[in-house]
């Protein structure tokens, strides 16, 4: 009931606001010279700091040693392989490794030569790679969206690859 009473205040007042803007507008008053101006703030002018000069490493400098990690490898009494860089008392190590930090310690896997496509492509690229290809492909052109669809298609299809390559992995250990 009070909600009510409220919002026919409210309307009753925003239509007197209406009909008393409408009467001044007649009368040739203009109710905008009532209406407080607001000025845009100046905003202070920031300078960003000069960057240091940075040396990018080259061929030429030296490279900082490598650091070599003695890591201990052991079977414990609950038949699980432990690794840690030191070796608990009374336990024989079943292997000492040497890890280099500049080597890759997890082997890649070999490239595959082909990689099978389930789904074709929206337009075969021809034979031969044009000799005049454009500089600055426009993002929105066909061609545009056709190379990246198939360049999509392409990498979904090595994943899918890579994940077959995976399973059977898993599965032949």
């Amino acid at each position: 009931m009070i909600k009510r009473l409220i919002f026919r205040i409210v309307m009753m007042l925003a239509i007197a606001a209406g009909i008393m803007s409408y009467i001044a507008s007649i009368n040739g008053i203009d109710i905008r010279r009532f209406v407080p101006t607001f000025e845009r703030p100046q905003l202070p002018n920031f300078t960003l700091p000069a960057m240091p000069d940075l040396k990018l490493p080259t061929a030429d400098d030296e490279a900082p040693p490598a650091t070599i990690s003695k890591v201990y490898k052991w079977r414990g009494d609950d038949d699980i392989w432990h690794f840690s860089e030191t070796l608990p008392e009374g336990v024989t190590p079943a292997q000492v490794i040497f890890l280099n930090s500049e080597t890759n310690v997890i082997q890649g896997r070999p490239p595959s030569d082909t990689v099978s496509t389930d789904s074709a492509p929206v337009n075969e690229p021809p034979a031969t790679p044009p000799q005049n290809q454009p500089v600055n492909l426009n993002p929105y052109s066909k061609q545009a969206i056709d190379k990246l669809l198939n360049d999509a298609r392409g990498v979904q299809d090595i994943m899918d690859q890579r994940s077959r390559d995976l399973e059977q992995a898993i599965q032949s250990q």
